[in-house]
């Protein structure tokens, strides 16, 4: 009866024909060409290891790559062992240059639809017709149907159902995040109900996305005088006389007044 060879016996036959055991990771140069699913690790005090999950191009020359990030490890990963590996970071945009030095190319593994969840997200929130497109929905059907919630949500704040008119339009920009009326309604919504710190809020979330929106300004110096604070309405109502000179008479007829306050604080 043949014996069988000892494993480490196999291992050096193997290792003598030129053949690794472990995967050999690659460094990554400055003209490489990421794809989506390629594995980068790097050693510091520990392993850390992300995958590609797209690669936008701007002109052939900025690249910038949107990652997921595992958890770091004490040894060097392989492909297999992310697998198992909990993931850090979602999604991550980062800059295709920062991974010209010390990064290494592990391997290309398919993208699973459960590793997308954090870049349609983030896609959702700042191009909606990339979303439509990588979820493929259509994306007038999806504005559509944000437009009939913001028509009945309208329809209940004429009928002063708060409570009613905010869940729909939370529903309208949970469809579409950028719709800007729908944000600012919320924002009037709450200013109706005296919640004037949630109408802050929400004038800051339509600023953030359109930072010209001279209404969401003008209406959250309001809010701030409703809570009495002058000095914050003060600050935003002199900000929109610069920033909207084509609007400065409705900021400046504010100002004044805020103005004549203070003074009249500051003398007693």
């Amino acid at each position: 009866m043949r014996k069988s060879k000892p494993m480490s016996s196999i291992l050096t036959f193997i290792s003598v024909l030129g053949f690794s055991t472990t995967p050999q990771a690659e460094p990554i140069t400055k003209n490489y060409q990421f794809v989506a699913g390629d594995v980068l690790v790097q050693k510091e005090s520990l392993w850390k290891a992300l995958k590609v999950l797209d690669v936008d191009k701007i002109e052939d020359k900025q690249v910038t790559l949107h990652v997921m990030v595992f958890e770091d490890s004490k040894s060097k990963p392989s492909i297999k062992s992310l697998e198992k590996r909990p993931v850090k970071i979602y999604h991550a945009p980062i800059a295709a240059e920062n991974f010209a030095q010390s990064w290494e190319l592990l391997g290309n593994r398919n993208i699973e639809n459960s590793e997308l969840v954090g870049f349609i997200e983030y896609l959702k929130h700042t191009n909606f017709q990339r979303y439509a497109e990588v979820t493929k929905q259509n994306i007038d059907e999806l504005i559509s149907l944000a437009n009939s919630k913001y028509k009945e949500a309208y329809a209940l704040g004429k009928q002063s159902k708060f409570n009613e008119a905010i869940a729909l339009y939370s529903e309208a920009t949970d469809i579409f995040p950028m719709f800007i009326e729908a944000i600012d309604n919320i924002a009037f919504t709450y200013m109706d109900m005296g919640d004037n710190e949630n109408a802050i809020k929400y004038f800051d979330e339509s600023l953030r996305i359109e930072p010209d929106g001279y209404t969401a300004l003008y209406y959250k110096g309001q809010s701030y005088i409703n809570l009495g604070d002058v000095d914050s309405a003060y600050t935003i109502f002199k900000e929109g006389m610069s920033r909207f000179p084509e609007k400065k008479s409705a900021f400046e007829e504010v100002y004044l007044k805020l103005q004549k306050i203070k003074y009249m604080r500051s003398n007693g």
